[in-house]
């Protein structure tokens, strides 16, 4: 039994570790590849097989997340200020309108309502509009909302206004100062004195003198005025060079004998006026005349072209968004120009229907009475009648003075002329437009398929159609154009 108990294999004693998992085979269990001292790395030169360190690296060191500097980045969009908090309302300009309401009440054809709108619309000098500020949210009390209303300031000299007062008060200035002085320029003696540098402008070139005189700020401002206006004083003295060359200095003793003065209008070449610097002129002009160019109306009225050129964006950005709108349907404008035509006795009528475009015209359309007419006119009338919307190329050659005959006839108001070049005859609704051409009454070449512009503007059944003419003669004759403001420009 011993023996056989010595014959038992002992497996505790059997080591079954593989050799590469042993210490002795070097290997540390859960690393792939062994440490490296930075220092024996290195890399071949081409060529020479010569082991060239990469030198020594800083160790990596990891900050904390809060440690970490925030990425700047701009955003993609600039930011839009805050639109303007006011109603805008399109109305026509004053002297504009006197000037279209004299050419319609000189003129015999009919004119469309909406091409008019139009024509204002397209000159932003002609636009006219009326800006009132709404209540700001926040306010409480009974007077809070006008207290928080929006404020302008306007110039009454040209109408350009801005929400910030010292914007219109440098306006006025610049703007308006030549309308009461007279600027002329006056010998004077050179300068004396010992100066050690000039200041010369390094956009022009132009020297500007030493910048210890008294003068020397009134000429950099001066610059600015006339040459560089788009610039801030401090980005145009950033541009201004010292010169300490004697010859330079003595360039500009010689050039200042010179100067320019300011003179009350109309007094300029009296003897014994006395003359004014720009500091002084522009001083007695703020004390005595600038309170009553400046304004603060409740309902600021601009046309469209000054409020374009306000420094205030949020208004010329409801400026262009109110003209955007109206000219994709001038509804504004045709009710203003409705109600200043009916107060000029102009007349209105529609065309085709009760709901047709509308048409505006200085002469009183009535029927014509044929049985008690000249057979000339009656002639000609008769035709009109049977050809509505006929153009000069129809005028037939068989009737004769059918134009001197036509033409008595739109003057009396028995037909219309329309300011595209066609004539219809007066009724309770003048026909106009392409769907009421007479057509031919000679057969025409049946053709596989018509035209969409036929279907659309000849929908009868197809039985009742009578022969057209062709699509090329039609689309000819009704070209669009800007009737209206073609004859107005007249």
């Amino acid at each position: 039994m011993s023996e056989e108990n010595g014959n038992i294999l002992d497996l505790g004693s059997i080591d079954f570790t593989p050799a590469w998992a042993k210490k002795e085979a070097g290997v540390n269990l859960g690393k792939i590849r062994p440490e490296r001292d930075e220092r024996e790395k290195g890399i071949r030169d081409q060529g020479s097989g010569i082991r060239k360190p990469f030198g020594d690296k800083k160790p990596f060191s990891k900050k904390p997340f809060g440690d970490r500097k925030p990425f700047d980045r701009k955003p993609r969009f600039a930011e839009r200020p805050k639109p303007l908090e006011a109603e805008v309302k399109i109305l026509p300009e004053t002297k504009a309108l006197g000037t279209i309401i004299r050419k319609l009440q000189g003129d015999t054809h009919a004119y469309k309502l909406k091409d008019l709108a139009y024509f204002f619309l397209d000159n932003p000098s002609s636009v006219l509009l009326k800006i009132t500020p709404k209540a700001k949210q926040g306010g409480e009390g009974r007077d809070a909302g006008d207290a928080r209303r929006e404020v302008f300031y306007q110039c009454k000299a040209c109408g350009f206004a801005s929400t910030d007062q010292g914007d219109v008060l440098e306006h006025v200035v610049s703007a308006h100062l030549g309308e009461y002085y007279d600027s002329k320029e006056v010998e004077c003696e050179p300068p004396k004195g010992n100066f050690n540098c000039v200041a010369k402008c390094g956009l022009s070139g132009v020297l500007l003198g030493p910048p210890n005189i008294h003068e020397f700020s009134a000429v950099v401002k001066e610059m600015i005025r006339t040459k560089y206006p788009e610039m801030s004083e401090e980005q145009y003295r950033s541009h201004i060079e010292m010169v300490r060359d004697a010859d330079t200095i003595e360039e500009w003793r010689k050039g200042a004998t010179k100067r320019t003065m300011f003179f009350a209008k109309g007094t300029a070449d009296q003897e014994g006026a006395q003359g004014l610097t720009r500091e002084q002129a522009e001083g007695e002009f703020k004390r005595t005349i600038l309170p009553s160019l400046i304004d603060q109306p409740k309902h600021l009225m601009i046309t469209a072209e000054v409020a374009m050129k306000s420094p205030v964006k949020p208004l010329q950005w409801a400026v262009r968004d109110a003209v955007e709108a109206e000219r994709r349907a001038p509804y504004n404008m045709c009710f203003a120009l409705r109600g200043a035509f009916h107060h000029r006795k102009l007349k209105f009528f529609r065309v085709n229907e009760a709901r047709g475009q509308e048409f505006v015209t200085n002469v009183e359309y009535k029927e014509f009475d044929a049985e008690h007419a000249i057979p000339e006119l009656a002639a000609a009338a008769k035709w009109v009648s049977e050809h509505p919307c006929c153009d000069k190329s129809e005028f037939p050659a068989e009737i004769a003075d059918f134009e001197k005959s036509l033409s008595w006839l739109v003057t009396t108001g028995h037909a219309v002329a329309f300011t595209n070049g066609v004539y219809s005859m007066v009724e309770k609704f003048p026909k106009y437009g392409p769907q009421w051409k007479k057509r031919s009454a000679q057969p025409a070449a049946p053709t596989e398929s018509k035209s969409e512009v036929e279907v659309v503007e000849n929908p009868v059944k197809a039985e009742e159609q009578t022969p057209v003419e062709s699509v090329e003669t039609i689309a000819k004759k009704e070209e669009v154009k800007d009737e209206a403001a073609a004859q107005l420009a007249e």
